[in-house]
């Protein structure tokens, strides 16, 4: 038996589900709640020290990081593969991969943040805001928060982290131009991954990253015809969440805009 440990709209959770899904796996799991802090009970941090999500549990046996829980799921479950059989082309799908793992899912976090969780924490007591700062121990991360919530997008750590998008989104365009998928003319664990961060964007109102990028948005039309894309990502999506991303999207668009626009 698959269960899964996983967030309604966490970026790594949704990697784990398209690859379930993909897959066409039957799986069981419990969705935790994040801004609740479920991740941090003393259970679930004794099969993911990191208090994160998701977690794999299979055969009674933990797999966590969601890049290698959907490397697992892809060789544990083979048909179909979601890996090309060519080595290099093997090498080119990790390697879109380890750039999300290397820059791309801290900058996502960043912009998250300060664009639409820091809505929600705005309508908090200052005396609350303080505590949960407090609780934060690594201090340049506790200051980065609290610039996060104090500035939004004005922050200066946030440009750095538009920036990288923008750098990712422009090396998909490139490799799309050539080819249907990130790998090739079949769809493999590089898309899979992608589709999330690439989701993401569009939920905080970076999808101007791709308005003059033409084959990424022909991408993103196809993999959101794929059966995985409603069933591991729409169908997740509270009402809650739906307030957690409501914030003023056409001033957010715009000041992205201004930031594409310094060297």
């Amino acid at each position: 038996m698959l269960y899964l440990y996983h967030g309604t709209t966490s970026v790594c959770a949704i990697k784990a589900r398209l690859a379930l899904h993909e897959k066409g796996l039957e799986w069981d799991g419990e969705i935790l709640d994040l801004h609740r802090g479920d991740q941090h009970r003393p259970e679930y941090l004794q099969l993911n020290p990191n208090g994160v999500v998701p977690t794999l549990v299979h055969a009674g046996r933990v797999i966590i990081e969601s890049t290698l829980i959907i490397e697992y799921l892809d060789e544990s479950f083979p048909d179909p593969p979601l890996m090309p059989s060519d080595p290099f082309q093997r090498a080119q799908a990790r390697l879109w991969m380890k750039k999300i793992d290397d820059y791309l899912h801290a900058a996502c976090s960043t912009v998250t943040f300060a664009i639409a969780f820091r809505q929600g924490l705005l309508k908090r007591t200052p005396e609350e805001l303080e505590a949960r700062f407090k609780s934060i121990p690594d201090p340049a991360y506790r200051e980065r928060q609290r610039l996060s919530v104090t500035q939004g997008i004005a922050a200066p750590h946030v440009a750095p982290a538009v920036k990288n998008y923008d750098k990712y989104i422009g090396e998909m365009e490139a490799t799309l131009s050539r080819s249907s998928y990130l790998v090739g003319e079949s769809y493999t664990l590089a898309d899979l991954a992608a589709t999330s961060y690439v989701n993401r964007a569009e939920m905080v109102a970076m999808d101007g990253l791709w308005s003059n990028r033409p084959h990424v948005a022909h991408w993103l039309e196809r993999v959101r015809a794929r059966p995985s894309y409603d069933r591991a990502i729409t169908d997740y999506f509270t009402d809650a969440d739906k307030e957690r991303f409501k914030f003023p999207r056409e001033e957010i668009s715009h000041k992205v805009g201004e930031i594409l626009q310094v060297n």
